[in-house]
């Protein structure tokens, strides 16, 4: 790419986020698929540069995270803010993120900042606590990560999702592809994320519990989940579907 359509990419760029980055990150916040949000936009910009901005934002949240969840989930965490004045001069502000505004998605308690932080401090760099989930021993899985969630604290539970490796199926409508037993909502929020790695860390919020949970039962989903303010890994392994092992 020349210069002159870089430049014209960034100055495009810069002009969606000035017109409506704000609100593409507020819906984002509040959980809407990016079908919802370009749905929603005064503005017309395309699905990939919403989608752009809902990424930016997903990760600057850690609602996403790249890397395995790690002791820095409890460090604070700042970003800058555009602001103007009565004038039109635009300066940059030094802001601590909210990680409230964050856990709309969440339906459970969360705990404190400041037992965050304590607990945060008193486990940094002790090993984590590795178990595997059994049916018969733990009971229902989504009821357990309920349960896991509502103990540890929402904002600070995630579940590895390798999606990437079959992105295309979450839109088909073949019966006999895993993602079928996902209901269209579902569908349309993972087929809007950019799996940009083999594997991703997603908030294990309600709906991302609704979604492993249904993955699970289909024999779809075999992975960890993370609850890093007890220091907890949960192994998944992948379920062979009661109807598959009668045909064996």
């Amino acid at each position: 790419m020349d210069e002159s359509r870089i430049f014209q990419s960034a100055l495009s760029n810069f002009a969606t986020d000035v017109a409506c980055g704000g609100a593409i990150r507020h819906l984002t916040d509040i959980g809407y698929t990016l079908d919802q949000i370009v749905a929603r936009l005064d503005y017309p910009v395309s699905r990939e540069k919403a989608q752009r901005i809902m990424m930016e934002s997903l990760f600057q949240n850690r609602v996403l995270l790249r890397e395995e969840p790690s002791d820095a989930l409890f460090e604070e965490q700042t970003q800058f803010e555009m602001e103007q004045d009565a004038y039109g001069r635009r300066t940059l502000r030094k802001v601590k993120v909210d990680q409230k505004s964050q856990g709309k998605m969440t339906d459970m308690t969360e705990l404190t900042k400041l037992s965050l932080q304590e607990r945060g401090a008193k486990l940094k760099g002790l090993p984590w606590r590795e178990s595997v989930y059994d049916s018969k021993r733990d009971g229902k899985l989504t009821d357990l990560l309920y349960q896991k969630c509502e103990k540890d604290g929402g904002l600070y539970s995630y579940m590895s999702c390798d999606f990437a490796l079959f992105h295309s199926d979450f839109l088909g409508q073949d019966a006999e592809r895993p993602s079928f037993i996902l209901n269209n909502r579902q569908r349309e929020y993972l087929a809007g994320i950019r799996w940009e790695k083999p594997v991703l860390y997603h908030r294990l919020d309600q709906r991302m519990r609704e979604i492993l949970g249904k993955l699970y039962e289909a024999g779809a989903y075999g992975g960890v989940c993370f609850f890093a303010a007890s220091r907890e890994k949960l192994r998944i392994p992948t379920r062979v579907p009661s109807n598959a092992a009668s045909a064996d």
